[in-house]
């Protein structure tokens, strides 16, 4: 499906990043977005920055929350494909699998953390930057709701409230470890290990009672 840009013309829907001025808008924003927030952002800039014209942005893009929009699915997408594996997977070793996740994770969120911070401080005004954050979130959710609930019925973690509300809950939480992490301003939570350790042990505790896991046997 398409859409009709301002000038007329007919802009794509979905945002693949196949082609090189699409390429080229993503990585210009993204590059504008480490030196100054979106609020301050022109579309003008990154025009300007892509070497593009005007014709070929609003080709692809009708706003500067539409590029952001776009290039947080992509980055979610890409942060899914590499770690919904070991959260779906049977659980040996929840603690490592956990972790072994949130490291990969956290490593994409600091490789992108100019567009990550630039939608969670203005998703609550934008309601695309809401939707692009909570779509994928909301699988993240769904993967370790369902991976809760398989662990109930094998015994090794006891019920309690709803698993859906346990894994929205380890979802936000993890979020927001993450983002005042990567913004250094709390000397708690600077280095990748004491996020990683605090997210894990509350998982842990959140799903099994303990924040060492389920116990032995």
């Amino acid at each position: 499906m398409v859409s009709a840009s301002p000038a007329g013309r007919q802009r794509p829907r979905a945002h693949t990043g196949d082609q090189a001025a699409e390429r080229a808008i993503f990585e210009a924003t993204e590059l504008l977005l480490a030196d100054q927030r979106l609020h301050d952002l022109s579309v003008a800039q990154i025009i300007k920055t892509a070497g593009l014209s005007r014709a070929s942005f609003y080709h692809y893009f009708s706003s500067k929350f539409e590029v952001v929009a776009a290039l947080m699915g992509r980055i979610w997408e890409d942060i899914y494909s590499e770690t919904h594996t070991e959260l779906e997977s049977p659980w040996e070793d929840p603690g490592e699998a956990l972790r072994s996740s949130l490291r990969t994770a956290m490593e994409a969120w600091s490789a992108h953390k100019a567009v990550i911070h630039a939608v969670l401080e203005n998703q609550h005004a934008v309601p695309a930057l809401a939707e692009a954050w909570s779509g994928v979130a909301g699988r993240f959710a769904t993967v370790l709701s369902d991976q809760i609930r398989r662990e109930r019925e094998a015994g090794r973690a006891a019920p309690g409230l709803p698993p859906e509300t346990i894994a929205t809950m380890l979802v936000c939480g993890a979020e927001r470890i993450f983002y005042v992490g990567s913004t250094g301003t709390d000397r708690r939570m600077k280095t990748h290990d004491q996020r990683l350790d605090a997210i894990v042990a509350i998982s842990l505790a959140a799903i099994y009672g303990s924040p060492t896991g389920p116990a032995a046997g």
